[in-house]
């Protein structure tokens, strides 16, 4: 019993280690670096490749029944490239290419609606454009997006079958596959969006990507952050950024073994892994269709790489699935992966000390700055998935600035390539991802009616202000107009009495009086301007008396016949401004002040003079009595006691 289970423990601890070794042998017999490999047998090599693929395919057959049950539609869909498959299916179908700055000749595959939204699908590691498709109309993105009304654009990574091309290298060059995924975002990714943009006129895109379709997103974001404003969302299915916690034992045993295996590479000039090849899709068609007995095998080796889950496997099309896939991709994209999943960072490529100074200038490669990405994401993720842990999806919305929705598949054995392939994936999936996209282009619509509306009133007040400007300039002209009208006016007008005469007076007099009060009882009169005539004076005989000048406070005044008293004239009227500051000074406005004074008793009041003003009798002569125009002015003394109120109230009247 004991060497039963010995034998039993041998044979069953051994078989991970004899699956590697056949696994590998059965790839690089399929690759082009086969004859490489077996240069030293360069004769025998060839002979022994067909007489190993002849084998495989008789004893498949044979298991098969000679393959006559095989289904005609699975296989014509394993044998058709992508624009064929679409067109199979009733859509109309497209084929361009893009040249990127680095030379690499991209294809695309559209299915066109011409004036719709574009959409942009990006493939993951080892597969094409045929991912989206291949599934068939009830279960493909694409299929399913232009049934909705989407411009839908499929790309494909450089290295892979569709874009094995360069304007000025050849696919057996070493240097051809000198490249990882951070090209595939620096390079590819924007030829591919401006293509896009160019061909449709739309200013933005929807961007999905699996896999490594998103890791390159996030290349770009951060290298080239101008590209955000071209991109209306992302929705990231299985989401590759922290992948140290990847649960593949596949990946992480050659993990283990990465220095070793990229030493190994280079010397053996391996640079190409797992391409599509006409000799492994003729083995997946035989070796994986439904009468198979092979056929276990076939899913197993998918569970072993994204998870098992063989509820959501539609088997009959595992010859159509592994036809398309894989699809060729650079042992330095893997290297590129494992140093990730090594360091537990999502940076560049490590290029060793040395040359990571030179290239980066330091001596560990920089992290990719995921802040950049500043678009809607949204990340779609599983529990089952082998190549994305959960809290790697954790991890990377926490880096993410914009994050609009994460999810988590409510299916607990939901795999890596359910999110392509599974049977419900549209229910579980797709769905919530169309929701997505239409929230944010609602969201968007709001978003630029509001600006329209902001917009047009912010061009309405700036109307309205100036004509607002317009009207206070048209008022302040004509207020300039008029007051040089009466600028004008007031210049003209001669002998008004808005001309000031500076008459200065003592403050606290007896003229001083007389005006401050005039101001209240005279209104301002329009302004006339009268020619007086000057009456003749007529003088008696008698003469006038002399007046001392001055008079002292004692002197009593003479009396003065009232006959010998001429007729005081003024001056023209005289007007002034309204608005003239009052100052210590007389302005007479239209007075004729007349001063007869009463007969002089011996009162002594009356014998009082004024202090204010000496007065001096003009001289008359005899010229005088002969002019009958001429002016007689005379300053005659104003006693204090006279009410000077009083006489220009009687003059006004």
């Amino acid at each position: 019993m004991l060497k039963s289970e010995n034998t039993c423990y041998r044979i069953f601890g051994l078989w991970p280690q004899a699956f590697a070794i056949l696994l590998t042998f059965h790839i690089l017999v399929g690759t082009a670096e086969a004859f490489t490999i077996l240069s030293p047998f360069s004769y025998t090599s060839l002979s022994f490749k067909n007489l190993l693929n002849s084998v495989l395919l008789a004893s498949n057959a044979n298991l098969a029944g000679g393959g006559r049950n095989l289904k005609s539609d699975v296989l014509e869909d394993a044998s058709l490239i992508t624009p064929k498959l679409i067109r199979k299916y009733g859509y109309p179908s497209e084929t361009h290419t893009v040249v990127t700055k680095d030379g690499y000749i991209l294809e695309m595959h559209r299915i066109p609606k011409r004036g719709a939204q574009p959409v942009l699908l990006m493939h993951g590691i080892l597969d094409t454009s045929a991912t989206w498709v291949l599934m068939g109309p009830k279960s493909g993105l694409g299929y399913m997006l232009s049934d909705l009304g989407y411009d839908v654009w499929m790309g494909n990574a450089r290295g892979n079958r569709y874009s094995k091309n360069h304007t000025s290298l050849n696919s057996d060059y070493q240097e051809f596959w000198d490249f990882t995924f951070h090209e595939m975002g620096k390079y590819d990714l924007p030829a591919n969006i401006d293509y896009i943009l160019s061909k449709t006129g739309y200013e933005q895109l929807h961007y999905v990507g699996h896999s490594q379709g998103t890791a390159v997103f996030w290349v770009l974001c951060s290298e080239q952050p101008s590209y955000t404003q071209k991109i209306l969302s992302m929705h990231a299915l299985a989401p590759i950024a922290f992948i140290s916690d990847m649960k593949s034992p596949l990946f992480r045993t050659l993990v283990v073994f990465l220095d070793f295996l990229t030493a190994a590479t280079r010397m053996l000039r391996i640079t190409e892994f797992m391409p599509n090849t006409k000799l492994f899709v003729d083995h997946t068609q035989v070796v994986c269709h439904d009468n198979a007995m092979t056929q276990d095998v076939c899913s197993n080796i998918l569970f072993l790489v994204a998870g098992y889950n063989s509820e959501q496997l539609n088997k009959t099309m595992l010859p159509v699935m592994l036809s398309h896939t894989p699809s060729g991709a650079s042992i330095k994209q893997l290297e590129h992966f494992g140093q990730l999943m090594k360091s537990g960072h999502f940076r560049k490529f490590d290029r060793g000390y040395l040359r990571n100074q030179l290239e980066y200038n330091r001596m560990t490669p920089p992290e990719y700055d995921l802040s950049k990405v500043k678009v809607p994401v949204a990340l779609y993720y599983s529990m089952n998935d082998m190549l994305v842990s959960t809290t790697g999806v954790d991890r990377l919305a926490r880096e993410l600035p914009n994050v609009i929705d994460k999810y988590l598949v409510p299916m607990e054995k939901f795999n890596h390539l359910d999110f392509l392939w599974a049977i419900d994936v549209k229910s579980l999936v797709y769905n919530r991802l169309v929701r997505n996209i239409r929230r944010v282009e609602n969201y968007k619509q709001k978003q630029t009616i509001n600006a329209s509306i902001q917009k047009l009133s912010e061009q309405l007040q700036q109307q309205q202000l100036q004509q607002q400007q317009l009207h206070e300039q048209q008022q302040s002209e004509a207020n300039l107009q008029q007051r040089s009208a009466n600028l004008h006016l007031n210049t003209n007008t001669i002998g008004s009495a808005s001309q000031r005469i500076n008459v200065h007076i003592r403050p606290h007099s007896s003229l001083h009086a007389v005006y401050v009060a005039l101001p209240k009882f005279m209104p301002t009169p329009p302004t006339i301007i009268r020619q007086i005539t000057r009456k003749p004076l007529t003088l008696t005989s008698t003469p006038l008396p002399t007046i001392p000048t001055p008079m002292s406070s004692s002197t009593a005044l003479p009396s003065v016949s009232l006959n010998l008293i001429p007729n005081f004239h003024t001056n023209s009227p005289i007007t002034t401004p309204a608005n003239v500051n009052q100052e210590p000074s007389m302005i007479i406005s239209n007075i004729r002040p007349v001063y007869i004074p009463e007969e002089v008793g011996n009162d002594s009041e009356l014998a009082k003079t004024s202090s204010d003003i000496y007065v001096t009798p003009a001289p008359i002569t005899d010229s005088l009595s002969n002019s009958n125009t001429a002016e007689a002015t005379t300053i005659v003394p104003l006693p204090k006691y006279v009410d000077l109120r009083m006489k220009a109230e009687k003059v006004i009247a």
